[in-house]
C-alpha cells in the first residue's frame, strides 16, 4: 500500500510539474510582446500643426501632450510585462483637472491637479512618475492650485486649506505657512534674486510676499480697479529682470510692477476684440520678453511683446490638438518649449517657439 501510494504522489509532482512547465511556455508564447522598449516621448508628426497657418511665417508648433503615466512611454521589461499579462496593469496615474505647471530645470514636470487633489511628477528625462499628496497622517492636500520650484523645493499653494505647503523635489512634505493670513490664496512665483515669494489672495485682492521660510514681508495693493489695485488677482510671474506681472482677473488686464511691489504699466481691457481679455489666468514671459496669457473664456493663448502690443494668438475651444477647454497655467523651459495645463480636458498641451519660424 506504502509503494502504491508513494508511486502515485510520485506521478502526481510529475504531472504537476510538466503541467507548469507547459503553462511557462505558453505564457512566455503569449507574452512574447509583453515587455516594450522606451518610446519616444514626442515622436515627431507627419504633418505639422503650427501658428500662425501658412502662408504666414510659422512662430507655434504643436509637439504633443501628456495625460498621465502611460504618456511617458516607460520602457518595460520582459518579466514586468509578464506579471502585468497575469495580474493586470496597475492603474496609471492620470490627470483630471491640471491647474499649475512647472519644469524643473528641463527634465521634470510637476502638476497641480485640482480635482485628483494631488500634484504630479512626470520625469521627462527617465520616464519615471510619481505623485503626492500627503501633509502628516490625518491631513493631506485638498485644492493644490499654484506651484512653484523654491531653492529645491516645491511650493504648492492649498487655497482650500488657505496656506503653502511645502514639499522636497521627490514630494516629502516639510513645513507649511500663511494659514494666519491667508483666506483664499492662488498663483505663486518666485524672485531668487531677493529671496522673495509672491503670493495672490484671491479673496483679499492682494499679493503677500514672503521670505522662502514662510516668514511674512509685506502686502501689495487692495481691492479696486485703479493702477497697483486688484479685482481677484489669480496668476502671477516674476520674469529674468525682476519685473512682476500679474493677471487682475476681472479688472480684465495684466499689471506690471517691480521686483519691490512699485506700479509700472498695465495692458488689457474686457473685450472680444485681438490683445483684449474676457478671463485672463496663466501668465509667463520667454526668453524674448514676449508675455503669454492663457484665457479661460476666450479659451485660447495669446502673446504680447515687451511694448504690450498684441503679436498672435492660438487656440479656440475644443478637444484637438492645440484646442482648449478651460486652460489655466502655463510654463516656458529654457529651451523655449511651451506647456499649458488644459484643464477640463485633462491633460498638459506642449508647444514649441518657433525662432525665426525654424526650430
Amino acid at each position: 500500500m506504502r509503494v502504491m501510494v508513494r508511486h502515485f504522489m510520485i506521478k502526481s509532482m510529475i504531472g504537476n510539474f510538466a503541467g507548469i512547465c507547459f503553462t511557462a511556455v505558453l505564457l512566455v508564447v503569449a507574452c512574447g510582446g509583453c515587455g516594450s522598449p522606451r518610446g519616444e516621448l514626442f515622436p515627431p508628426r507627419e504633418q505639422h500643426l503650427v501658428w500662425p497657418e501658412p502662408p504666414e511665417k510659422p512662430r507655434i508648433e504643436y509637439v504633443g501632450s501628456l495625460s498621465g503615466e502611460a504618456d511617458l512611454k516607460k520602457e518595460i521589461a520582459f518579466f514586468e510585462g509578464v506579471g502585468q499579462f497575469i495580474f493586470g496593469k496597475k492603474d496609471k496615474g492620470v490627470l483630471v483637472a491640471p491647474y499649475a505647471v512647472v519644469v524643473e530645470d528641463g527634465k521634470v514636470l510637476y502638476v497641480s491637479d485640482v480635482s485628483g487633489a494631488v500634484v504630479h511628477i512626470f520625469n521627462l528625462e527617465n520616464r519615471n512618475y510619481k505623485q503626492f499628496f500627503e501633509i502628516s497622517e490625518n491631513e493631506r492636500l485638498l485644492n493644490p492650485v499654484g506651484l512653484a520650484i523654491v531653492d529645491n523645493s516645491v511650493f504648492v499653494v492649498d487655497s482650500v486649506l488657505q496656506k503653502v505647503c511645502v514639499f522636497d523635489l521627490g514630494g516629502n512634505f516639510l513645513f507649511s505657512f500663511g494659514k494666519d493670513r491667508l483666506k483664499r490664496p492662488t498663483g505663486i512665483t518666485y524672485w531668487p534674486a531677493e529671496q522673495k515669494v509672491y503670493i495672490t489672495d484671491t479673496a483679499r485682492h492682494t499679493i503677500d510676499l514672503f521670505d522662502p521660510k514662510g516668514n511674512f514681508i509685506e502686502q501689495i495693493g487692495q481691492r479696486g480697479s485703479g493702477p497697483g489695485s486688484f479685482n481677484f488677482p489669480t496668476h502671477l510671474f516674476i520674469d529674468s529682470k525682476g519685473l512682476l506681472y500679474v493677471s487682475d482677473t476681472l479688472n480684465y488686464r495684466i499689471q506690471v510692477f517691480t521686483a519691490a511691489g512699485k506700479f509700472i504699466r498695465e495692458f488689457g481691457v474686457q473685450g472680444d476684440r485681438p490683445g483684449n481679455f474676457a478671463h485672463p489666468c496663466g501668465i509667463v514671459v520667454d526668453n524674448f520678453e514676449n508675455v503669454y496669457v492663457t484665457d479661460r473664456q476666450f479659451e485660447n493663448i495669446q502673446i504680447f511683446n515687451k511694448d504690450d502690443q498684441i503679436l498672435m494668438a492660438w487656440g479656440h475651444e475644443g478637444n484637438k490638438e492645440g484646442q482648449f477647454w478651460l486652460p489655466a497655467g502655463i510654463c516656458i523651459d529654457e529651451q523655449n518649449r511651451i506647456y499649458i495645463a488644459d484643464s477640463f480636458n485633462s491633460r498638459i498641451q506642449v508647444f514649441d517657439l518657433l525662432e525665426g519660424g525654424e526650430k
